[in-house]
């Protein structure tokens, strides 16, 4: 069963984690977090944690640190959704998607090829079935709401097309299992594999049949 917590209104505004540096997460003006028009945004971008939050024993204090994660929604292994910011903000996530997009964390280590590698030395994490399904829900939750506000959410990019230091974001597991077979089968999302932004790289053919471009 998949759970939702809504850290939003817990939030500050601006955008500053316990703990944070000086230089807060959320784009800010005149003291506050910037919103976006909603006719501005337009995608989502997944993203991978490349870590695994606390001890399976203490999970609730892992729940309450997606307040500190500059993201819409935060997907986490073991079925929960958290929501720790509203979606009109403008947040340092996604680098030059900022201003267009949707951030979505998911909690994991996982390879950017099939080879089972990952980025770092941190063990790579299973994208077992309720991980997935969580991603998933978190994925709808974020369509179907940005939706109502009047987003015309149409596409969905991975970090890599606007980070190329960042290669295995999201990793190919949840661009095959969560993007294509979900994101783009049920729900309509449209995928961009050879944009890119700044020093971003394309989604390669490792991840998706219809990309050209290698890892």
């Amino acid at each position: 069963m998949i759970t939702f917590l809504d850290l939003r209104a817990q939030q500050t505004n601006p955008f500053t984690p316990k703990g944070s540096p000086p230089k807060s997460p959320s784009k800010v003006v005149k003291g506050k977090t910037v919103e976006r028009r909603a006719i501005d945004v337009t995608g989502i971008v997944i993203h991978q944690t490349a870590c695994v939050y606390g001890p399976s024993a203490d999970r609730a204090k892992a729940y309450q640190r997606a307040i500190g994660i500059p993201a819409h929604a935060v997907a986490f292994r073991d079925g929960c959704v958290a929501l720790p910011a509203p979606l009109s903000w403008y947040l340092y996530t996604s680098n030059g998607l900022n201003s267009r997009t949707l951030g979505l964390e998911v909690e994991g280590v996982y390879p950017g090829k099939p080879d089972g590698k990952v980025w770092g030395s941190a063990p790579a994490t299973p994208l077992d079935e309720l991980a997935r399904d969580t991603a998933r829900a978190a994925l709808k939750r974020l369509v179907d709401e940005g939706r109502a506000l009047g987003m015309p959410i149409e596409w969905i990019y991975a970090h890599r097309q606007s980070n190329g230091q960042k290669p295995s974001d999201c990793g190919y597991e949840l661009w095959r299992d969560v993007v294509l077979a979900y994101g783009v089968a049920e729900l309509g999302l449209k995928t961009r594999c050879m944009e890119t932004l700044d020093d971003g790289k394309p989604i390669p053919r490792d991840w998706d049949p219809s990309s050209t471009a290698p890892y």
